[in-house]
């Protein structure tokens, strides 16, 4: 990721209506005290670039494209709960979701050189069910 060869692109769900509708998430994360597993935003982290821009907003909730410019542990779930709009159904960031039963961030794209064939590869992957069943079971008007 660092050196731009490798790149991947991510649709969520967040809690909440963000008031930027795009942005540039600059913050360090390391690994929380007292914990294996989760991570914090800390000013002695590792550094951790998230931008995201948002699709479509519902009542309480926003469809986000995100993507990423460094690859730390748990970035994208860290980033959004720092900036107050944790992945809808994130129990470990953010509150657990009566809709679905999984953290909304779906791996929609990634490109990358492939290293015996050198050439550019464009992988992409619809949303899947639980998410589709989600917003049509939130937002039954609303396309996406």
């Amino acid at each position: 990721m660092n050196n731009k060869t490798f790149k991947k692109d991510y649709i969520a769900l967040v809690d909440g209506i963000l008031n930027k509708k795009t942005d540039l998430i600059d913050a360090p994360i390391s690994r929380k005290e007292n914990s294996i597993i989760e991570r914090c935003v800390n000013k002695n982290g590792d550094n951790a670039i998230t931008n995201y821009f948002v699709i479509k907003e519902f009542n309480d909730t926003s469809l986000v494209h995100i993507s990423l410019q460094t690859g730390r542990t748990h970035q994208i779930r860290v980033h959004m709960s720092y900036i107050g709009h944790p992945i809808t159904g994130d129990t470990l960031y953010g509150k657990k979701s009566s809709y679905i039963n999984r953290q909304a961030l779906h791996a929609c794209k990634v490109c990358f050189i492939h290293p015996l064939t050198k050439q550019k590869m464009n992988l992409e992957a619809d949303l899947p069910t639980d998410i589709k069943n989600f917003l049509s079971h939130n937002y039954p008007n609303e396309k996406i």
